[in-house]
């Protein structure tokens, strides 16, 4: 990502990115529209979905700025390409089924976000109906492994010192490996409990065992190009531990073919992005909550 965005300070980017859940996006950008914070820019990236329900859905809510990708880039891709087009000092991630919870949530973030300069990633307090939060509304705040895409905001500052996602991972545990970058550069990455986001886990475009493959395989890469050379044994078999774990959940078939490189080759992969974090960096995350 470039730094040479013309950026403006207290301004926050809302990105959303979206295929096929035109339906999710309108309730998503309906309670995104409400925010009462001024400064703010709402961007929806359109993931190359075939047909324009996408457009007619953002032309519903004037104010909201349309993207879409040359081509279907898969979440990971369209965070990025949505990110390299954000011009807020603040970049709020949501998907297009979660969306804030209280009208003054870009403010209550703002202010989380001056109060706790170190932060680089600040992970949102985000409900699933049948669980409830991640956790209490009125606990303290805490550093954290990392923080899930449906909800989190980042600091420009940590974009640009950790680097895009990696788009090879084509989803599912970019969010881990991007947080050893950002701990890596000296910032926390930390809960902020009281910013409230439902996530309504639409059944568009979810699938569940194919999910967990790419969770599995992430995991390796993962370990492959960020664990410390004496580490990496360690790393490679906490991988495999987790892909033997859940290999009664994963699409086994989608799993292999991943982890035999039919897709991005593996030497390739590591080849282009080997960069190890220092140990330090290693073992706190280890140790933090996830």
């Amino acid at each position: 990502m470039g730094t040479k965005l013309p950026i403006a300070a207290g301004r926050v980017s809302i990105l959303i990115p979206s295929y096929l859940r035109a339906d999710d996006l309108r309730n998503t950008l309906r309670y995104t529209m409400a925010q009462s914070y001024g400064d703010k820019e709402i961007i929806v990236v359109d993931d190359g979905t075939p047909n324009s329900t996408i457009l007619d859905a953002v032309k519903e809510f004037p104010g909201a700025i349309y993207l879409r990708t040359p081509q279907n880039l898969g979440l990971i891709g369209a965070r990025n390409y949505g990110a390299a087009h954000c011009t807020g000092e603040f970049i709020l991630n949501l998907d297009d089924d979660s969306w804030l919870e209280d009208e003054n949530g870009v403010e209550a973030i703002v202010t989380f976000m001056r109060n706790h300069p170190s932060t680089g990633v600040a992970a949102l307090n985000i409900r699933l109906v049948e669980r409830g939060y991640l956790w209490p509304v009125d606990s303290e705040s805490c550093q954290l492994r990392t923080y899930k895409g449906c909800g989190n905001v980042y600091r420009r500052e940590a974009i640009v010192a950790a680097g895009e996602y990696i788009t090879e991972f084509c989803r599912q545990g970019e969010e881990v490996e991007r947080s050893l970058r950002i701990i890596d550069a000296g910032f926390e990455i930390r809960s902020a409990p009281g910013v409230r986001i439902f996530h309504a886990l639409s059944p568009i475009n979810r699938n569940g065992p194919r999910h967990m493959a790419f969770e599995a395989v992430n995991y390796l890469r993962r370990e492959l190009i960020r664990a410390p050379l004496w580490l990496l044994p360690v790393g490679c078999f906490r991988a495999l531990r987790f892909a033997v774990r859940h290999r009664n959940d994963m699409d086994r078939k989608v799993y292999f073919s991943e982890l035999l490189g039919k897709r991005v080759p593996l030497l390739t992969f590591v080849r282009r992005h080997r960069a190890p974090v220092r140990t330090l960096t290693y073992f706190t995350a280890l140790q933090l909550r996830s």
